[in-house]
């Protein structure tokens, strides 16, 4: 850190990294703190101290004719590139030690694209900032950064072609100018675009511009044009008075006034940014002398905080993966330890030559290749594959199809999004015959459709109310059953009729309104309306499955430390109550016994919960969520069995055994008993049967009628990875000859399982 850097300005970057930290701390770890929304705000602190320190770095090499933009180029890379590597370095090294092939798949492409500095266009595809998905993102904080390089790639330009044609009076005119339009564009994208808004470039642009005009009008500008004598002499005297200590407290209250009270329910950035711009912009403004800011701590944090912030979201993000219970606060100490750390062995360092870039391009090469397959060959299949999300490689084009075994009579129709999904890999294992029409992230019924994050309305999403009107009509006689996650599309609902864009407070009048119309629709049909499953947060379960499966040092030291909890306390979802009053409200409904009701509500938690506290694995080691929110393959057959119950269809082959018990490969030459992993009997509810119970099911189909469709998933699908989608889809839809050969029932199974 430069000695002659201003110590108001190392004193803003201590309340950034602070704010944002405690943010992140806070919110993720104890999500039911409602105070501090304003947290996140310490990013678009930094983003007006860089805008001001690249200006300042620009005009002043412009002006005494010596700048070179090899040389800006070459000295930003300095300061953020080593810091960043070793980061992602070392955070590569723990996930390949400790987390599953998945995980690690995204979490290496992730670092991929932060090391060139395009991350914020990766998440601003993938990633809500403020969803609960943010926490499987260790390196999402980067986003930040690629949005300040590329500020650097354009602006030094800019102001180079300005510098050729204009005054300096003009040049700060101009960025003036250009701050208000990035401003109002960055306002139209939230409104429109909201994820992307969020992360990119042109809609953060005004907030590195606001660091520029502090630059261009500083506080003495204002005190030489009062004293010009060209302004009434009250407004004169006013700005007179105020001195450097009022500008920079007046911007700090205005800073902890927005960390307190902002929030991010209507997206960022929106108009509401401007206060906390200007709150920073007086603070560097005023370059106060003797800032309330150059205390010892604020200075020390300051100098620190590149690294903090650097160090802070991975060391969270891997804390709560693997589930250790900490006070919020209490992370704060490795995350300042691993910060100075950091600054100190890497930071400060500035001489790094051809062996750091050589260094560089490594990392960022094995980034690249482990995010192809996630290092697989570290886990066992066997061990893992019922972890799996519930619904891998089941078509969800917003179409219809047909998965299980298509030699019976269908059994039902499902029709929803990824929460519906994910019962699909247990409904294929029992043998079940279902009519699916799946789209991931859609809501779309008769009166309304969702804006997905992106802004638009998925075509695909839109037509699949159309294909499960067309799927009730051919299938007249089946049940349907609807699943989704209800309360995730409040906020994003559109009236189909007029594109009117449905108000947070109404949400649940218009879910209401489509459950009405889906039973006026589907009149004379059982219709089943699924409700959200409770939500984990960060997937524990999965974690302990991990670290029982990797054999390695570090992993084995962790699991000495580590208890694996069968359960945990869950929180309710409000949605769900109001599900079940609307659909008891039902005019159909009405006067009937539960037995008789055409439409009815079933609660997937309670197969697996009591009360609050609900079952988050399966056995020793397999996880009941696939990601804290999805049901795994394995965590979904005790709620497809509730759910079949409460729907009148038989049970199938019910798997019980997950092969759990052992961690490792089944040894060779070892053989299978033809039932073994399934269970016939009476359906048990969760509560009614002890936590370690096997659910047991009624008598089993015969499987010999699925052999044929099974083989032909898993002939297409073993071919390639690439291809398993397309062959899962292509299986499920097309019927085998009936005569192909008849495979007994534990080679059908084992065929499906490959498929998958």
């Amino acid at each position: 850190m430069a000695k002659d850097l201003r110590m108001d300005i190392t004193g803003l970057r201590a309340i950034a990294v602070l704010s944002v930290t405690i943010y992140h701390l806070v919110h993720v770890l104890t999500p039911e703190f409602t105070y501090f929304r304003g947290g996140f705000l310490g990013v678009d602190i930094f983003f007006v101290i860089s805008g001001y320190l690249m200006t300042m770095i620009i005009i002043k090499g412009l002006s005494h004719g010596n700048f070179s933009l090899y040389d800006f180029y070459k000295r930003r890379a300095q300061r953020i590139c080593p810091a960043l590597m070793v980061t992602i370095a070392v955070f590569m090294i723990l996930g390949y030690l400790l987390i599953g092939v998945s995980d690690l798949k995204r979490m290496c492409y992730e670092a991929f694209t932060a090391l060139f500095f395009v991350s914020n266009m990766y998440f601003a595809q993938k990633t809500d900032y403020f969803a609960n998905s943010a926490l499987d993102q260790a390196f999402l904080h980067t986003w930040s950064l690629s949005v300040e390089w590329q500020f650097y790639m354009f602006y030094p330009l800019l102001l180079i072609l300005l510098r050729k044609f204009m005054s300096t009076k003009s040049i700060a005119r101009t960025v003036l100018v250009l701050t208000i339009f990035f401003l109002i564009f960055a306002c139209y994208l939230t409104n429109n675009f909201p994820r992307y808004s969020y992360y990119i470039l042109p809609s953060r642009a005004f907030e590195l511009m606001f660091g520029a005009l502090a630059y261009y009008y500083p506080l003495s500008f204002f005190r030489v044009v009062a004293k010009g004598h060209l302004l009434p002499e009250t407004l004169r005297a006013r700005i007179l008075a105020i001195t450097p200590l009022r500008a920079e407290a007046a911007g700090l209250i205005i800073i902890f006034i927005s960390l307190a009270v902002i929030d991010d329910a209507h997206g960022w950035p929106t108009l509401w940014a401007v206060v906390p711009l200007f709150g920073t912009y007086l603070c560097i403004a005023a370059d106060n002398k003797k800032s309330l800011l150059r205390n010892i701590v604020f200075q020390k944090l300051g100098l620190w905080s590149y690294a903090i912030y650097l160090a802070h979201w991975p060391l969270i993000v891997f804390i709560t993966k693997l589930g250790f219970n900490v006070w919020c606060l209490e992370l704060l100490i490795p995350i300042f330890i691993l910060g100075v750390l950091l600054h100190y062995l890497v930071e400060r360092r500035r001489n790094f030559g051809y062996v750091f870039l050589g260094s560089y391009f490594v990392v960022a090469l094995c980034a690249w290749y482990i995010s192809i397959n996630g290092a697989k060959f570290r886990l066992d299949h066997e061990v893992t594959r019922y972890a799996q999300y519930g619904g891998h490689s089941v078509p969800f084009e917003g179409t219809i199809n047909a998965i299980g075994n298509l030699e019976r009579k269908p059994d039902f129709i499902l029709i929803g999004d990824s929460f519906a999904r994910h019962y699909a890999l247990d409904l294929i294992d029992r043998g079940l015959h279902v009519i699916t029409v799946f789209r991931d992230g859609c809501y779309s019924w008769s009166n309304y459709v969702n804006r997905r994050s992106e802004g638009h309305i998925d075509e695909k999403c839109a037509m699949r109310y159309s294909e499960a009107k067309k799927a009730v009509d051919k299938y007249p006689d089946l049940p349907i059953v609807v699943a989704q996650d209800w309360p995730r599309y409040q906020g994003s609902l559109v009236r189909r009729s007029d594109d009117f864009q449905v108000p947070e407070h109404l949400f649940e009048k218009a879910v209401k309104r489509d459950i009405q119309s889906m039973a006026a629709r589907f009149k004379n049909r059982k219709l089943y309306i699924i409700g959200t499953p409770r939500q984990t947060v960060f997937d524990v379960g999965s974690t302990c499955m991990y670290l029982h499966a990797l054999q390695n040092p570090l992993s084995r030291f962790i699991r000495a430390h580590f208890t694996c909890t069968k359960s945990k306390e869950l929180n309710a979802i409000p949605m769900n109550d109001f599900l079940q009053r609307s659909v008891l409200e039902l005019p159909q409904n009405q006067h009937l016994t539960d037995k008789d009701r055409p439409v009815k509500y079933i609660d997937p938690n309670e197969a697996i919960c009591v009360d609050s506290n609900c079952e988050i694995l399966v056995g020793k080691y397999i996880p009941v969520y696939q990601d804290g929110l999805h049901y795994s393959w394995a965590g979904s057959v005790k709620i497809v069995s509730y759910i079949l119950s409460q729907i009148g269809v038989k049970q199938g082959k019910v798997r019980t055994n997950f092969e759990d018990e052992v961690v490792g490969k089944t040894p060779e030459g070892e053989s299978v008993d033809e039932d073994e992993g399934y269970a016939d009997g009476p359906l048990l509810n969760s509560s009614q049967a002890p936590a370690t119970a096997p659910v047991p099911a009624p008598a089993a189909q015969a499987a010999g009628s699925e052999a044929e469709s099974a083989a032909a998933a898993a002939t297409t699908a073993t071919t390639t990875p690439e291809a398993a989608p397309k062959a899962v889809s292509k299986a499920a839809t097309k019927v085998a000859p009936t005569d192909a050969p008849q495979p007994t029932a534990t080679e059908a199974l084992n065929l499906v399982k490959k498929s998958i």
